[in-house]
């Protein structure tokens, strides 16, 4: 499904649009020139469907070179493998969750207890995959003719990334699991989720001077991204938690 010019939505499940898999996050796709970098890569159930939605938009998936995670856990991470033994692609990430997706460590990407909790089905497991980059905050990556610029966003998991887009004089950001339109916040029981690094991740996007907002659950925004980073900031500043999604 094509957004703007150069971005398209190829992947979504049940807390967003439900255009592939019921599992997968929202998976954006980025023409970077001839070369396409997809921005998460949905839990890995139907990669094919994924694939499909690129077909079907008049792409063609043999350029998606990289796949850049927000952060490991299984709805966003989970169809890496598959991407990475089909298409050959470049999987990106932090240190702490290229760790855990090198390893297919599923305690530390609280995929067992959510399995337990069933957010996930009994039978969802999570396949370890080769990361070959590992992203750092405030430090460039360049991809074809898009610069993507990481920013360290821990808080809903730890080594949870943003990445930054300026592309064509707009400013695109997007914000995994952080923030969703509509300044609320994706909290949950899991040992590495924090509010209290959720707010500081937060305060660190509130003079970004974003136009489009991608979160990775529910919907987009195209312009005014930055008031829905602005309403959950007002909370923090008044001392409140921003509204978690249920």
């Amino acid at each position: 499904m094509r957004i703007t010019e150069h971005i398209y939505l190829v992947g979504s499940g049940r807390l967003g649009f439900a255009l592939t898999d019921m599992l997968d996050c929202n998976v954006y796709l980025i023409d970077c020139g001839g070369e396409f970098a997809l921005i998460d890569a949905g839990a890995g159930r139907n990669v094919d469907a994924i694939l499909d939605v690129v077909r079907a938009d008049g792409l063609d998936p043999q350029a998606i070179r990289h796949v850049l995670l927000t952060h490991a856990h299984g709805d966003h991470a989970g169809g890496c493998a598959a991407l990475h033994e089909r298409l050959g692609a470049k999987i990106w990430a932090s240190d702490e969750a290229g760790r855990w997706v090198s390893s297919g460590d599923e305690a530390a990407i609280s995929l067992d207890i959510a399995r337990t909790a069933g957010v996930y089905p009994p039978d969802y497991r999570f396949q370890a995959c080769p990361v070959d980059g590992l992203v750092v905050d405030g430090a460039p990556l360049t991809i074809g003719c898009c610069e993507f610029l990481p920013i360290a966003t821990p808080g809903h998991a730890d080594g949870h990334i943003a990445y930054l887009l300026r592309q064509d004089g707009r400013t695109a950001l997007f914000v995994g699991d952080l923030l969703v339109c509509g300044g609320q916040v994706l909290l949950q029981y899991t040992y590495d989720c924090s509010p209290l690094r959720l707010g500081d991740s937060l305060m660190r996007l509130a003079g970004l001077d974003v136009d489009a907002l991608f979160p990775g659950h529910l919907h987009f925004c195209l312009r005014e991204g930055q008031t829905h980073i602005a309403a959950a900031v007002e909370d923090l500043r008044r001392l409140k938690l921003p509204r978690s999604v249920s």
